[in-house]
């Protein structure tokens, strides 16, 4: 039989909808913080790439956009190339004469 004590925190815990905090782990910790999927959302903004994309090919006085990492790829690229590095022609890849 439970004491009088723990009958009435049991009677407690219902009225006023608490949980009990007698070593258990209930995760209350995280359910009472307050919620920050709004905040993150405002922090990454909508890449800007398919609207510059969609302007291109409804205007032709847009001047051609192109990204950093875009330009970051033909850099390389050109550099590779360079050193005779680059990508094979073509039509001449695995096939040999």
């Amino acid at each position: 039989m439970a004491s009088r004590a723990s009958q009435i925190a049991a009677v407690a815990r219902q009225i006023f909808g608490t949980l009990p905090n007698r070593g258990v782990r209930t995760g209350m910790q995280f359910l009472k913080k307050p919620l920050t999927g709004a905040y993150e959302a405002r922090y990454y903004l909508d890449p800007i790439e398919p609207h510059a994309r969609k302007a291109q090919r409804h205007c032709s006085l847009v001047p051609i956009y192109s990204s950093e990492l875009q330009e970051r790829r033909q850099m390389k690229l050109r550099i590779l190339r360079q050193r005779g590095k680059g990508p094979p022609k073509k039509g001449s890849g695995k096939r040999s004469k």
